[in-house]
């Protein structure tokens, strides 16, 4: 369970967040597990693991402010009773439930499933609204070794359009689980079944865990987090998604796989410097749709675990992809990207799933250089690669240094400018 690497000591926590201010290349020191959700005046926010679980606030997604915290203690009193020796509070997810902002969490120890889920609520997310205030309502769910397949954290809430709310959670044993809540209370509805929804590949005991929901159009999506998540330059976290057309499943990855049975499809893994790229939350606007999760940078390990921002693109098939990280260098940009065919010429370096391929440069003429069964076009910001293998679809980034989309078989295909042509 990856919360225990993490929680070494109450005094590293409370440092590593006390280092919030601290800007690296489109990362944010000292918060793990982020939750991300934009609030009616526009401005973001982030809750993450840590003493007392401290809030942050954005206009930009670039500068962040540390603003309160939930709790005064590092773990509410009820929750310490529950779990002895717990050094801090896990995972916490907010979420908006009939106008009102419920925040879920989690206590446990190292490597143990003795666990709890709690949750605290507030009107307002704004400090300085008369509205702002956090009551906690305590327990929702807790685990408890040979009684209960699942592990109690990483709890995620979830409301559909018909005022209907759900929770998933889940870390390692028998995987994710969910899940329906009572949008007047945020507890778990009278009577409400638990259902299994998704398996890492490997099975039982394997690492699959922190769960997120949403819904676009017809589809519910499930994201979770494969494999380790908390070993610095070796960490292999990862981002899968299974979408539905029910809010209870079954969610199927791109090749049809249901997500009980081990199937996801990739949305971001370890690329360039950052390795441990998981635990996301999603955010939804207007304006677009980001994706806020942890990673380590391999250049600066000592900062731990550490906030990521990333735009996401929708491929015609409905699948997400995550651009580049969103940083003061590259701002988060809206609107229509502005990029000619003559901007693109030149060398890029392309990944596969995040596994680097190969290098190709595309010339003028729609010619890819050495290569005369392969051509490209560019249209309204997408560009589209013709290779035999097969084709593939990508979204231009603002900065005209990136792209980021998919081949027919669902893969991620990343491509990043390394000289243009002169």
């Amino acid at each position: 369970m990856k919360k225990s690497f993490l929680f070494i000591s109450l005094s590293l926590i409370a440092g590593f967040a006390l280092s919030a201010n601290a800007q690296v290349e489109g990362v944010l020191d000292g918060m793990p597990d982020p939750s991300i959700i934009r609030d009616d005046d526009g401005r973001f926010y982030i809750f993450a693991t840590g003493e007392g679980l401290p809030i942050y606030r954005s206009d930009d997604l670039v500068k962040w402010e540390e603003i309160d915290r939930v709790f005064d203690e590092p773990v509410p009193p009820w929750a310490r009773e529950a779990i002895p020796g717990t050094e801090g509070i896990w995972a916490p997810e907010i979420g908006r439930i009939n106008d009102r902002y419920y925040v879920y969490y989690s206590v446990s120890t190292f490597g143990s499933q003795r666990s709890v889920i709690g949750v605290a609520v507030s009107d307002a997310l704004d400090p300085d609204s008369p509205d702002y205030g956090w009551e906690d309502l305590g327990l929702v769910i807790e685990s408890i070794p040979r009684e209960d397949p699942f592990n109690a954290i990483d709890a995620a809430p979830f409301q559909d359009e018909d005022g209907r709310a759900y929770m998933v959670w889940g870390s390692y044993n028998i995987g994710i689980m969910l899940t329906e809540l009572d949008p007047e209370t945020g507890k778990i509805l009278e009577g409400a079944e638990y259902q299994h929804v998704a398996s890492h590949p490997r099975g039982y005991w394997s690492a699959i865990e922190a769960p997120y929901m949403t819904r676009r159009g017809d589809y519910y999506y499930l994201w979770v987090s494969w494999d380790w998540c908390c070993g610095g330059a070796e960490s292999t976290y990862k981002v899968m998604v299974g979408r539905s057309e029910n809010p209870t499943g079954p969610f199927l990855d791109h090749r049809g796989r249901d997500m009980i049975e081990g199937g996801g499809t990739l949305v971001v893994a370890n690329n360039d410097n950052w390795r441990g790229t998981g635990h996301n939350s999603v955010v939804q606007t207007d304006d677009g749709d980001w994706i806020a999760h942890h990673t380590y940078d391999t250049r600066r390990l000592h900062l731990h675990r550490i906030q990521q921002v990333r735009p996401i693109y929708w491929c015609d098939e409905g699948w997400p992809v995550a651009g580049e990280p969103v940083s003061e260098t590259n701002p988060m940009a809206l609107g229509p990207v502005e990029v000619s065919a003559e901007d693109l010429h030149g060398s890029w370096r392309i990944s596969v799933d995040y596994e680097e391929r190969e290098i190709i440069d595309l010339l003028p003429g729609g010619r890819i250089a050495f290569d005369r069964d392969s051509s490209w076009r560019l249209n309204d910001g997408v560009l589209t690669l013709m290779r035999p293998e097969s084709d593939a679809t990508a979204f231009i980034e603002h900065s005209g240094k990136s792209f980021i989309g998919r081949n027919g078989a669902g893969e991620v295909v990343r491509g990043i400018k390394i000289n243009p042509l002169d």
